[in-house]
This record gives structure tokens, sequence and C-alpha cells, in this order.
């Protein structure tokens, strides 16, 4: 189920940032003046961008829960899905606010908002990352048969690289809002390569 969401959501979203980039590189073709402005999908793309990594977090973290039963594990789940929510409703909010006047100022004032998305995004996946290795190595270490540690190991080596690309991408995300205030290149990785990472885990 979670994946026939995420594939509408990518669907969307793909829609919404190819709207975007229609109306900047085509219908406002020539026009600098464009780009003191914003078109209805410039506030779509972080909602969507929330709600897609709010799926594949949530899903992250009921793997964690189902995985391991140690209490450690359980709370870091909660706490995941507790940051996932926080993460989606802050950048569902500041957009709405954004998409309410879709001015430049607006945008500068919501900087807090969605660097606390970001922030919010950043931090559950290195949670779940950090999780997941751990409930792996445990679970090699664990094992009898050699077959089940070589399945086990190869596990470990996709949460490593997958968890290092998603965040790869946060940081470069967050150290972007955090040194680049006020411009417009530093949302650009929030909104494609992020979403689309997370929607390939799942």
């Amino acid at each position: 189920m979670a994946v026939w969401a995420l594939l509408i959501l990518e669907l969307v979203q793909t829609a919404t940032t190819t709207h975007q980039a229609w109306y900047y590189g085509v219908s406002s073709w020539n026009d600098p003046g464009a780009l003191l402005t914003f078109p209805w999908s410039a506030s779509t793309v972080p909602i969507m961008a929330g709600i897609i990594a709010a799926v594949a977090q949530l899903f992250y973290a009921w793997r964690i829960w189902a995985l391991s039963s140690s209490w450690v594990f359980r709370v870091m789940a909660v706490l995941i899905i507790l940051l996932a929510l926080l993460q989606s409703l802050t950048a569902i909010i500041a957009s709405g606010i954004f998409l309410a006047f879709l001015t430049p100022q607006k945008l500068q004032s919501l900087h807090p908002e969605f660097e606390l998305w970001v922030s919010a995004s950043f931090v559950t996946d290195v949670l779940i990352a950090g999780c997941m290795l751990w409930i792996l190595y445990t679970a090699k270490s664990h094992t009898v048969w050699a077959r089940s540690n070589n399945i086990i190991g190869k596990l470990i080596g996709i949460t490593v690289g997958t968890g290092l690309a998603i965040a790869l991408c946060g940081v470069l995300t967050l150290a972007l809002f955090v040194t680049t205030v006020g411009a417009s290149f530093q949302y650009l990785p929030a909104y494609v390569p992020l979403p689309c990472l997370l929607t390939s885990l799942v």
C-alpha cells in the first residue's frame, strides 16, 4: 500500500516540478521579472516532498519496530514517527502560508519554518540509518549460518549506501539553507532528489 501511495505522490511531485520548470523555462522565457514571481506549483513541491518523506520514514519506523523487540529501538521508532510527522506538517503548513502570498518576501519570512522542515527530515533519516545498521549488525553477529551471514552483510552494504546518499543529500540541503539565505537554489536538493531517493528505498 505504501508503495502505491508513494508512486502516486511521486507522479504528482513530478507533474508539479515540471509545471514549475515550464513556467520559468518556457512561459516566462526572456522575462527577468518572472523570476520574482512564483507559479502555484512552487508551494506544492515542498508539500509533496514532505509527505513523501513522511511516508517513507513512517515505513522505516514500522520496520524498526518490527525487527527489534528492544525497548530502546521501540523508543527510537516512536521518535522517528514524531520527527517524520513534524517535518511533514512543517512543510505542509509553511507551504500553505507561502501559497497564500507567493512573494519573495513571504518566502524569506518563512525561512525558519523551511529550515525546521529540512533539519527534522535530516535528523530522522540519520536515526533511521543508524537504527537499521545496528539491527542488521546485531542480527549478523547472532546468526549461525554462513549463508544468512552473507545476506545480512549485503543488506548492511545496501543500508550504508542508501543511508549515506540520503544523509549527503540532507546535509547538502541543510548547508544550503544555512549558508545561502535569500537564494532560490537552496531549495533544489529538497525538491527533487531527496523525495526520489526516499521513494526508491521503500
